[in-house]
């Protein structure tokens, strides 16, 4: 496959860009900062960009069969909003998608995103609530993705995840949209075999899975 991947220099984007490659994929990685990315590899190619530069957004997506993104809002405390600007990116994400008829679009998000598939459960009631009491700012972006994503004609899938900053100790994971008690944690690395797994799933295609650590 051709996939273009936003956010490849961060921890759980480094993981997804290289299992792709493992896997004999092309990888085109959207970054900011190209010196971040240390990684060689003949199927892999640079294009660096703001999130908010539509030419630069359209230039990786042009030839693609999945757009993976891995970004995130930071985890500001701070009671004044800053913008979403991730949410803006993925606006222009999707913007940039139907021009070039491109459909699979993979990213990453937390419960606070709600799904239409959600059962009432801790895992999608309380870390919304959590989010928008203390982490205003990427609550905000959570509620705007939601809002474009769902209304958007794409073969989406949001791989939602909870503290994704645990050890990686082998663990296998699983996936629930609150039928089932979770974990309330996930690895980089069982994130990004979940998120790299969704390309190939199509009965993911339009859903929201919670992922955890088993």
């Amino acid at each position: 496959m051709n996939i273009t991947i936003f956010g490849a220099s961060g921890a759980i984007g480094q993981l997804v860009t290289q299992l792709a490659l493992d896997h004999g994929d092309f990888v085109t990685a959207y970054v900011r900062n190209a010196k971040k990315i240390s990684l060689k590899h003949s199927n892999l190619s640079l294009v660096q960009g703001e999130l908010s530069n539509s030419s630069t957004i359209e230039k990786a997506v042009a030839e693609s069969d999945v757009v993976i993104s891995t970004l995130g809002p930071a985890s500001d405390m701070s009671r004044k909003l800053k913008g979403t600007p991730i949410a803006d990116g993925h606006e222009l994400m999707i913007r940039a998608m139907n021009k070039f008829n491109k459909k699979r679009l993979i990213t990453l998000a937390t419960p606070a995103l709600q799904s239409d598939d959600d059962k009432k459960n801790m895992s999608t009631i309380l870390p919304g609530a959590l989010a928008k009491v203390f982490l205003p700012n990427g609550y905000a972006e959570m509620k705007k993705m939601e809002g474009m994503i769902k209304e958007s004609n794409l073969d989406w899938t949001v791989v939602r995840i909870i503290n994704p900053n645990v050890k990686y100790t082998g663990q296998s994971y699983d996936y629930s949209f609150g039928d089932k008690s979770v974990k309330w944690s996930v690895s980089r690395e069982n994130a990004a075999q979940f998120m790299y797994s969704a390309a190939r799933d199509n009965q993911l295609i339009r859903k929201m899975p919670i992922i955890y650590n088993k």
